[in-house]
């Protein structure tokens, strides 16, 4: 099932997370290739989603999630663990033990980054943080615009993450090119990130995951 109808100046799509097909998400993958910026579910929260190749549009992320500090950078979603080698230069076999295991799901792997990503994209240590997402119309989303897409949580900086539709237009409805409704999200716990960048990994910040399932997978992943 799918509509669509406007909140200030951003259109709305409402989609049915069952049943949505690749041609329901044409629309939403033609905003975003063209540059645009909109707002979607993840299997927690509600996320403002760009391509990881349109540095004119994270930019304008930015300027939405100002405040945030210059090493946070924008986590991208991406649909299948092969994707992964498009953004790092790097993948240990730790690495690849967690992704097996816990993706598609709410783990972040911050993974060293190739050199050639937006600086939006790469965190102090040069890193890109990279999740499989859970939800499979995001997937398809991904699939139709083959590429990584921002995954970040559509909200200013240092507020609640919205579970609705009706939260991220409250903040950004003028700000947005589209917005996908797909009804109240779980909510819950952010991701759980692990940091692959240096000679021992560790855990970044505690999620959805907890931190005896991931060390029980990879025991060389330090507190």
């Amino acid at each position: 099932m799918v509509g669509f109808w406007r909140a200030n100046l951003t259109e709305v799509k409402k989609i049915d997370l069952q049943t949505a097909t690749y041609q329901d998400l044409e629309p939403a993958a033609d905003v975003l290739l063209r540059g645009g910026l909109i707002a979607g579910p993840t299997q927690s929260y509600y996320a403002l989603m760009a391509l990881a190749d349109k540095g004119p549009t994270l930019e304008r992320l930015a300027s939405l999630k100002a405040g945030r500090s210059s090493d946070q950078a924008f986590l991208l979603l991406i649909d299948q663990n092969d994707r992964t080698r498009s953004y790092a230069r790097e993948v240990s076999k730790e690495a690849k033990l967690l992704m097996d295991e816990f993706w598609p799901g709410l783990l972040t792997l911050l993974l060293p980054g190739h050199t050639g990503l937006h600086p939006l994209l790469l965190g102090k240590s040069k890193s890109v943080g990279l999740r499989v997402e859970g939800l499979a119309v995001i997937r398809r989303l991904i699939r139709l615009v083959d590429r990584g897409i921002t995954g970040t949580s559509a909200n200013p900086h240092g507020g609640q993450p919205p579970t609705t539709i009706d939260e991220v237009l409250k903040h950004f409805g003028d700000d947005l090119d589209l917005a996908l409704d797909a009804g109240p999200t779980p909510g819950g716990s952010s991701s759980s990130i692990v940091d692959f960048t240096s000679a021992e990994p560790r855990i970044f910040r505690q999620g959805a995951i907890p931190t005896e399932r991931i060390r029980s997978v990879c025991r060389a992943v330090a507190l």
